[in-house]
């Protein structure tokens, strides 16, 4: 069915009305949607500060746990009293986590239901490698592996929550207690696996590496926390840091670490290793006061991310309530507002339309003309007054002014365009002439010293590609509108002029030159009409079969003298033939995008250098069912010579032998 059409006055109140509607409905969904993600956020921050005091309970209880276990099987004497202590207190400690890995489970996504189900899964364990670790049938490597898994398990659920943040600030904060915590379990496990090191014993390879990247990393953490952005953490960091417990430990590290890099067989073996500089009862007092300082700063952290979640959790309610006030004014007035604004704007729109209408239809096409017939308008022309204010109908009136001074622009652009393109030519085709140039000039002097034929065939072959590639040179001049740098002063047979033609083909061995006038031509013309006719030759050899022939012959007319040139090949369709003729006729101007939906590059240079000499240049169809083309030379252009006989080169001859006998430039 269709709908009644609607004038503008009521559609801009409809257009008024609908999203005034829309935005209230969307200012009361918005308000819930951030009320929600505001309660959201606050039960994020209560179970996160429910979680803190037994997250850190156990991962303390592990470490000490493993650094006792460690130590007992590394040989060293430990009570077996702090060894039950510390089971008992890692066992309490993953009990009173359960509830808490319970309800992140709830509230939390997917990942966070799989770190706490493996952190789960390894406590169950914990009763196996303890009875493993009392039978001595667990290595240091394997307990050292399984008690790593716990603090990995609470590494990866504070992964989880710091994905789950509610805002960035959060998110930083608890990435900067994630930093902690890695470094506080660095240090734990490297002063673990250290208690293998103190009465000569080795570790293995792979675990002496794993205590000096331990070792290194916390302690580069550490230095990078005392450079921290946030300046209350980086001053508990340098406390830390400057504390004679970091000092102590700092000094019994290297110690420790040299005796992993010492050699485990011969005679170094049996040398005493080096002493530590603190006794170990002293070094692990430093250690427990690093660790306890390490611990104090993650929790700190982590209170500091709880404090900003239930900051981020009011300010998302307080800005729902604004929001949703607002929205609700907002589409009250715009429906009051929206019947005075419809009859300005009606108004407004007549007016530009009679502009905009004066201006498409008289101006601009005013000024392109101007454009296109060459005129040069002066500076850079302005956009038309269009003042119709600053608002969207405002910004339309200028944008057309602006279309309209572009248009302008564009034209004027691409003359610009042109020229710096016909310019980029020129300088490369300079280039490009002057080293072949001196190649010609190369192959000359050493063609002159040479009498071995077969290297004389040689230079010849390369003297000829030169040739070649000098004249492709001269077509880059030739389009961009400048002029070779050959030239001649003196006038030049036309029977050599030919030849030189000729011999810049690629296929000089299959033209066969025919009676030609003993006339000569004016110097001015000799490097053009050379030009002209190879390109012509060259389209003629390069569009018929190999084995035939392209014939060149000349007589004298009344309005000069003509010179043809036909080839044996498959000719030319009738529409690509007329085509071909306005093309030579035209001398059209250069255009890279013409150029590229020909194949017949050549015929856009003969159209060029025929209109600079007023020379004529037609195609038809030649009696062997090939192309003639028909090239007219004026008689301004040509002097009579001295022979009694009109005509030299009697037909048959070839280029084989002679074509290196061209005109040379002076």
């Amino acid at each position: 069915m269709r709908l009644p059409k609607l004038g503008v006055r009521t559609r801009i109140l409809a257009v008024a009305l609908v999203p005034s509607m829309a935005l209230a409905l969307s200012g009361i969904g918005a308000t819930g949607t951030l009320v929600d993600r505001a309660h959201r956020a606050r039960t994020w921050a209560d179970e996160m500060r429910a979680g803190i005091a037994p997250t850190r309970e156990l991962i303390e209880a592990v470490q000490a746990e493993r650094q006792l276990t460690l130590w007992r099987l590394a040989g060293a004497e430990v009570d077996v009293r702090q060894l039950t202590t510390a089971r008992q207190r890692l066992d309490t400690a993953v009990r009173l986590l359960a509830p808490a890995q319970s309800e992140l489970s709830r509230i939390g996504p997917d990942a966070m239901g799989q770190a706490t189900d493996a952190l789960g899964e390894t406590s169950k364990h914990l009763a196996v490698i303890r009875s493993g670790i009392d039978a001595g049938t667990v290595t240091v490597a394997d307990a050292y592996t399984f008690y790593n898994r716990i603090p990995q398990g609470v590494m990866a659920g504070v992964a989880v929550v710091q994905r789950t943040a509610p805002d960035s600030a959060t998110a930083v904060e608890l990435a900067q207690a994630a930093d902690v915590l890695r470094s506080l379990e660095a240090m734990s496990r490297a002063n673990a696996l250290a208690a293998a090191l103190l009465d000569g014993n080795r570790l293995t390879p792979e675990l002496g590496t794993e205590y000096l990247s331990l070792v290194g990393y916390y302690r580069t953490r550490v230095g990078d926390i005392v450079d921290a952005p946030d300046e209350q953490q980086a001053a508990v960091a340098r406390t830390l840091v400057q504390s004679a417990a970091w000092q102590r430990l700092g000094s019994v590290e290297p110690v420790l670490a040299q005796r992993t890099l010492a050699p485990s067989e011969g005679p170094a073996k049996r040398s005493a290793p080096q002493p530590l500089p603190i006794s170990v009862p002293e070094w692990q007092r430093s250690a427990d006061e690093v660790t306890h300082g390490l611990a104090e700063l993650w929790q700190a952290e982590n209170a500091e991310a709880q404090h900003l979640a239930v900051a981020a959790a009011a300010e998302t309610t307080r800005n729902s309530l604004w929001a949703g006030a607002g929205m609700v004014v907002v589409a009250v007035l715009a429906i009051l507002v929206a019947l005075e604004l419809a009859n300005r704007i009606i108004r407004r729109l007549r007016r530009l339309r009679d502009r905009t209408l004066a201006l498409a239809a008289d101006e601009l096409p005013a000024t392109m003309r101007r454009l296109a017939a060459g005129q040069d308008l002066g500076t850079e022309p302005a956009a038309p007054v269009l003042d119709f204010g600053r608002d969207e109908i405002g910004q339309v009136a200028r944008a057309f002014g602006h279309a309209h001074a572009s248009a302008v622009g564009a034209a004027r652009a691409e003359a610009r365009t042109r020229e710096g393109v016909k310019s980029v030519f020129i300088a490369i085709a300079h280039r490009s002439q002057v080293v072949v140039h001196r190649q010609l000039e190369i192959l000359d002097e050493a063609q002159a010293r040479q009498e071995n034929p077969a290297l004389l065939d040689i230079y010849f072959r390369l003297d000829h590609l030169a040739i070649r590639e000098r004249r492709n040179a001269e077509n880059l001049i030739v389009l961009a509108g400048g002029r070779p740098g050959r030239q001649w002063r003196n006038p030049v047979a036309l029977l050599e002029l030919v030849r030189s033609a000729a011999g810049e083909t690629v296929d000089y061995t299959r033209v066969r030159i025919g009676r030609l006038p003993a006339v000569f031509l004016v110097g001015a013309a000799v490097a053009d009409a050379i030009h002209l006719l190879s390109e012509l030759v060259d389209n003629a050899a390069t569009f018929s079969p190999p084995q035939s022939w392209v014939e060149i012959t000349g007589s004298a007319v009344g309005r000069g003298i003509v010179v043809e040139i036909s080839d044996q090949g498959m000719g030319m369709p009738a529409e690509e033939l007329e085509r071909g003729n306005d093309l030579l006729s035209a001398a059209p101007d250069f255009a890279v995008t013409r150029l590229s939906e020909d194949s017949r590059m050549g015929l856009f240079v003969v159209s060029r250098l025929a209109a600079r000499h007023d020379i004529s240049v037609r195609l038809s169809d030649s009696d062997h069912g090939g192309v003639r083309a028909i090239v007219l030379f004026p008689a301004r252009l040509i002097e009579r010579g001295n022979s009694g006989d009109p005509t030299v080169a009697g037909p048959d001859s070839t280029l084989a032998a002679d074509s290196r006998n061209r005109p040379r430039a002076r």
